[in-house]
């Protein structure tokens, strides 16, 4: 059964291609940039700037072919083939010649300069075809801006290089801008781990993670809401993508929310900050992440290590919001036919594999690449020992999908790489740093607010990975400047670059997320944000108390502030949601307002006077509660007696 089902969904597959004869070129381009970047990590191919180069000109050739592939209009799809054969000739330039482009940066001929405008177009138009407008408008104003800028009065004048020298250092030279340091992080780091992500989810890899959700959460109250937020935080560390994320689970959890009483906006907003958390979960964790490996060095060990307070946080407030919610609507545990254990336990070896060989090989010290192999290949080898083993169509179209996701994430990794150019060489990186200092008075809060509310601008326009990018550039430096380590800079900004995926007027999660629920998009992303409140409180807390970070604290301050964190999430949910153990009043929510802001209050000026009152009030508050609770229990057990 298991060989005639594989051969059913080869030809499946196998019809797919025949009526869509433009997918194969899909498929091929797809396997070669895996298998390419495979063997990379084996065995070394090439020089470095070869390699980043073969890694764009793969992403730009899948981008380009994959719209050709999917355009049924004969005309228009003549267009990204014309752009997809312009990629091939235009990095091949580069492949052939990247030794004497090196030697001559800034003083190229007429024809690398012809050459580095069609990159910069190529590269722009891939990321407008993958994330939208938004990210290529503001590359190409901040890469014009310093030919206006170097005309301003301070503090807005900048320095600008003349069109040549500029066209090289973007592009040509192969020394900054789209060949600078993001793409050699998306080359060597972010596309092996999405890769990761599209075969262990063509394998099956998923299936566990929901049918444990199911068998754990399902059992408490509320029901599918918990098993979105457990299932969505282990799904989420493996795609690397929030929107990828919510498309998985949220397709099986939302319908399952609104069956057993959710209002569809909530199933949504649920599902989506849920969907969101993944990224910042170990032992994976998302793209982000591994951007910030890349740019600074850090260990990635260290990351996962230093990500589990904040993560457990984070999922501990979205719970208490599912939980709350369950009561408010009296939804208890599902109803729903009992887990397969057979099938938990026949799952298992897919999902805990290759988390073993993660981890392993990280705590040996092995370089990201070499792990990324290794995960890979342990999925696959392991998938084949299975009852239930994929067929090879199964297998490729794993392959094909994380290529193809890692393929536009190395566009716009490529399009952030002349942002950081134009940044670093006009001098306006250096002026944005001083600035926040300056605009904040010194005050570190006031900063921190102004980095805060930049990585939700930036998050408006693409991937968390984006605005990480640009805004660590000037951000982590100015906060280092103001005292905070270098570690706690750069997860600060990470952290709300991932959720500012999740704010409105954007919110790409929550939109999805609504339409998967069939409710207001609007609605849907505002209450999100109330269940995704902590992503946006605990960078806060981790800046002053670093213990939360696993980072050297005295042993008092840690214990409080552990204590002031896991209360202040409480209290805020209690406020936002309107509901403890039994309804609150305008009053109750109103103590647990307070409370909550007195907790976070307490993190920045450091008073036991504050910690001490927001513990009180959050008892209080659980004592009005307690009564409420046990008055109407009373009742009810009078009105049965009465009966």
């Amino acid at each position: 059964m298991v060989v005639s089902g594989g051969l059913k969904n080869m030809d499946t597959f196998l019809k797919e291609i025949r009526e869509n004869r433009a997918y194969i070129l899909v498929v091929i381009f797809g396997l070669a940039m895996a298998l390419y970047h495979l063997i990379s990590t084996q065995v070394l191919l090439q020089a470095a700037k070869a390699h980043f180069n073969t890694h764009l000109g793969f992403c730009l050739l899948l981008v380009f072919v994959g719209d050709f592939a999917t355009n049924k209009d004969k005309f228009r799809r003549l267009w990204p083939l014309a752009l997809a054969l312009l990629a091939l000739i235009s990095t091949g330039y580069v492949q052939l010649l990247w030794p004497e482009l090196e030697d001559r940066a800034y003083f190229n001929t007429n024809l690398d300069l012809v050459i580095g405008v069609i990159l910069i177009f190529l590269v722009l138009e891939a990321t407008r075809r993958d994330f939208g407008i938004v990210l290529p408008i503001i590359t190409l104003l901040i890469a014009l801006y310093p030919f206006v800028g170097r005309s301003f009065p301070e503090p807005f004048r900048c320095q600008a290089l003349d069109l040549d020298q500029t066209i090289s250092n973007l592009s040509i030279g192969i020394q900054n801008g789209i060949y600078g340091i993001v793409l050699p992080t998306s080359a060597n780091f972010i596309f092996l781990f999405v890769l990761f992500g599209g075969v262990l989810q063509g394998l099956g890899g998923t299936k566990f993670f929901m049918l444990f959700a199911r068998m754990v959460a399902g059992k408490m109250q509320g029901g599918p809401g918990m098993m979105a937020v457990m299932s969505s935080s282990l799904v989420g560390s493996i795609t690397g993508s929030a929107a990828a994320n919510v498309a998985i689970t949220g397709s099986f959890t939302i319908p399952l929310m609104k069956k057993v009483g959710y209002k569809a906006k909530y199933a949504a907003a649920i599902e989506a900050a849920a969907s969101n958390g993944g990224q910042i979960m170990p032992p994976v964790m998302g793209i982000v992440a591994f951007g910030m490996a890349g740019i600074t060095g850090i260990p990635y060990l260290t990351i996962i290590v230093m990500a589990v307070i904040p993560a457990l946080l984070y999922f501990w407030a979205v719970g208490l919001y599912v939980y709350f919610r369950a009561g408010q609507f009296k939804i208890t545990a599902m109803s729903e036919q009992k887990v397969d254990m057979r099938k938990l336990l026949f799952s298992l070896p897919s999902f805990i594999t290759p988390f073993i060989v993660i981890l392993a090989l990280f705590i040996k010290g092995y370089s990201v690449m070499y792990v990324a192999f290794w995960a890979i290949m342990s999925s696959v080898i392991v998938s084949f020992f299975k009852k239930d083993r994929p067929s090879l169509s199964e297998v490729i179209q794993g392959f094909v999908r994380g290529a193809r996701a890692g393929a536009g994430i190395g566009a716009s990794a490529a399009c952030v790489g002349l942002i950081m150019a134009t940044v670093t060489m006009s001098g306006i990186g250096v002026k944005l740093s001083s600035g926040i200092q300056a605009w904040s008075g010194g005050y570190l809060l006031v900063a921190l607010v102004i980095i805060a509310g930049i990585c939700v601008l930036m998050g408006f326009g693409g991937p968390s990975l984006t605005a990480y990018f640009i805004v660590s550039m000037f951000a982590a430096p100015a906060l280092m400047k103001m005292g905070i380590g270098f570690e706690q800079s750069h997860f600060f900004v990470m952290f709300f670059a991932v959720f500012a995926f999740l704010t409105p007027p954007v919110a790409l999660v929550a939109l999805i997320a609504s339409k998967l629920a069939d409710a207001s998009y609007m609605a849907s992303a505002i209450e999100a944000t109330k269940a995704a409140i902590g992503g946006f409180i605990i960078p806060i807390m981790f800046i002053y108390c670093p213990f939360l970070l696993l980072q050297p604290q005295e042993p008092l301050g840690a214990v409080m502030g552990t204590i002031a964190a896991v209360a202040c999430l409480f209290t805020l949910e209690v406020a936002f949601v309107g509901y403890y153990l039994q309804s609150c009043t305008i009053m109750e929510r109103f103590l647990g307002g307070v409370g909550g802001l007195s907790l976070l209050v307490f993190f920045i000026v450091k008073s036991p006077i504050l910690f001490f009152g927001g513990l009180i009030l959050c008892a209080f508050l659980t004592l009005l509660q307690w009564r409420k609770k046990n008055v109407r229990a009373r009742e009810g057990d009078l009105q049965v007696e009465q009966a």
